[in-house]
């Protein structure tokens, strides 16, 4: 049985609602999904509407969908993401936290687009409620490719978007430690995402072992480039820490997977994680 813990929707920087998240998930038969945005969980409940609309009916659900949200957070110059699962939707302080997050990501798109304008690039992304949807660099890197500025998101990214490049402004972001903190309050389960992406590779051990993770997302497609599956494998059973894993998709074409339903992650390796009470 498949399943997909690390999905993206309209939400933040995902291409598709998370009805069509939905039902392209019953479409490639996966059974379990979670939507982690950006700052938000926004997203669930038109997520969760769609499933049962699917799952009315039939004597096996065809979909069940996790309440999940990605937090961004940075290390001195380490971008390092928490994912959480089974979070409660009243929690008050995780709420505020994530608005007055996605309130801050409007003002540095604002100053982004500035720069690409200075630059003679003339970007402008649709304005958002910040209460609703988390917007940030690859809103801009859509309308570069689509203003034939670049070719791709990825060119956008390596020519001006990185951090440092001339149209980068940096993003205010929480500790990892409140990260785990605000997750926590809500009831849910602390995740470290897809630690091959981190740019100090100690750091997923010392993050693991000074503060309270519940988890580790090993199942990423970021393992097929540096080959440390069975280095977070080892070190998920070191701390004793539940295994996650998603394809992080975006439906951006040119960033892997293309599709939904690519990159396969079974059940059997994260059902501890999903069915965590």
């Amino acid at each position: 049985m498949l399943v997909d813990l690390h999905l993206h929707s309209t939400y933040s920087d995902g291409r598709y609602t998370p009805e069509e998240l939905v039902r392209a998930a019953v479409e490639k038969q996966i059974k379990v999904i979670a939507i982690t945005d950006h700052d938000s969980w926004n997203g669930f409940d038109r997520a969760f509407a769609e499933a049962e609309r699917h799952n009315k009916g039939q004597a096996e659900p065809a979909i069940r969908v996790l309440r999940g949200v990605e937090l961004s957070t940075q290390l001195e110059q380490n971008d390092i993401h928490v994912l959480g699962y089974h979070v409660s939707a009243d929690c008050v302080p995780l709420l505020e936290k994530m608005n007055e997050l996605r309130h801050k990501r409007e003002h540095r798109l604002e100053a982004m687009v500035e720069k690409c304008r200075a630059l003679g690039m003339d970007i402008t992304v649709e304005a958002c409620d910040h209460k609703a949807r988390t917007v940030g660099r690859p809103h801009i890197a859509k309308v570069m490719v689509a203003k034939g500025y670049v070719a791709s998101v990825q060119e956008a990214f390596d020519k001006y978007l990185h951090r440092g490049g001339p149209c980068y402004v940096e993003q205010p972001k929480l500790s990892p430690k409140e990260a785990v903190e605000l997750i926590h309050q809500a009831k849910g389960l602390a995740v470290l995402a897809h630690p091959s992406e981190i740019r100090d590779k100690s750091l997923p051990e010392q993050l693991v072992s000074s503060l309270p993770f519940d988890g580790i997302e090993i199942w990423h497609p970021s393992v097929l480039e540096d080959g440390n599956k069975k280095k977070w494998l080892a070190l998920a059973k070191q701390y004793n820490l539940l295994v996650s894993g998603g394809s992080d998709f975006h439906g951006i074409p040119d960033r892997f997977p293309a599709e939904l339903g690519i990159w396969k992650v079974l059940y059997e390796n994260t059902a501890e994680l999903i069915n965590y009470k």
